[in-house]
């Protein structure tokens, strides 16, 4: 790899992006068990669609110009990345936070396995076995965390740690149907939006007033998770996606990192082994000729 300045700025802008979204997911350990997710996840996409509207219409002076098309297509990418998102922010409230980062990012395996399926791309050797090298490497972690766990609460998380990448995989697969059909600016929009709607109902029945630090935290972290999505949007500009994608998978030593030092979680050897195959396997999978939906898996 060449690193011309252009691959320098899209490597740091990868960075902070990942960095970003490391702190994101983490929000239900940073605020604990008094804030439920689904309020968590609103509070994210209220802050983002504050913002994103305000723009649109200071750009645009009304939403015509980023009206799309294809909503439906929209509404399915919201579906999932909403509740993927409520998914991977709940699943460190029972495993290990870097444990589920980790089987997250399986993501890109299920965005593969349905664009093979679906839109009947093919994959050659070498995709199905970054493919299942992933897959090991998350089939390692749960076997790590069924063994550490007594009360059966690693289990509920494994399943939901689990039930996200699906998610989250499937959200991947939208975007790429999206991408190249609407701008950025509307894909966003149209997000942001839809998530507000979709959770405005569950809301009613988990909102809880909040206060202090979990408080400024919440209000933040709509901003904060949208300027991630701007860095991942900067890091694509100045590279391709065969550059940016496998830096994406610093978020596996950042959780780690985080895990470690903010809660005092610690790595056993069969959890680091599983964390460095879907490390291998995703970078791999990333680094191959392919089209469609078999790259882009740290998308957020």
């Amino acid at each position: 790899m060449e690193l011309n300045l252009s691959t320098i700025r899209a490597l740091l802008w990868t960075l902070l992006a990942v960095l970003i979204f490391t702190f994101v997911f983490a929000s239900a350990d940073f605020v604990g068990a008094r804030v439920d997710a689904v309020q968590i996840v609103f509070m994210r996409y209220f802050g983002a669609a504050v913002l994103i509207s305000a723009a649109v219409l200071w750009i645009h002076r009304g939403f015509a110009p980023v009206k799309s098309e294809i909503p439906g297509l929209h509404l399915a990418r919201a579906v999932s990345g909403v509740s993927g998102e409520i998914c991977i922010i709940s699943a460190p409230l029972f495993i290990a936070y870097e444990d589920a980062i980790s089987i997250f990012l399986t993501n890109g395996v299920i965005a593969m396995l349905l664009a093979i399926v679906l839109l009947k791309e093919r994959a050659g050797p070498m995709h199905w076995f970054a493919a299942m090298t992933c897959l090991l490497g998350a089939m390692l972690i749960v076997r790590a965390q069924t063994h550490t766990g007594s009360d059966g609460s690693n289990i509920v998380g494994i399943t939901i740690a689990v039930t996200g990448a699906f998610l989250s995989g499937a959200e991947l697969f939208f975007i790429k149907l999206l991408t190249g059909r609407d701008r950025p600016l509307t894909i966003m929009l149209y997000v942001n939006l839809l998530a507000v709607l979709m959770l405005a109902g569950p809301l009613f029945f988990v909102w809880r007033p909040m206060h202090g630090d979990e408080l400024i935290w919440l209000l933040a972290i709509g901003p904060f998770a949208l300027f991630g999505q701007f860095c991942w949007i900067k890091a694509f500009q100045n590279a391709d996606a065969v550059i940016v994608v496998p830096v994406g998978y610093a978020a596996i030593p950042f959780s780690a990192i985080l895990g470690i030092v903010a809660f005092h979680q610690n790595l056993g050897p069969m959890q680091i082994a599983g964390a460095l195959l879907v490390l291998a396997g995703g970078v791999l999978l990333a680094r191959l000729p392919a089209s469609g939906a078999l790259n882009g898996s740290n998308d957020t």
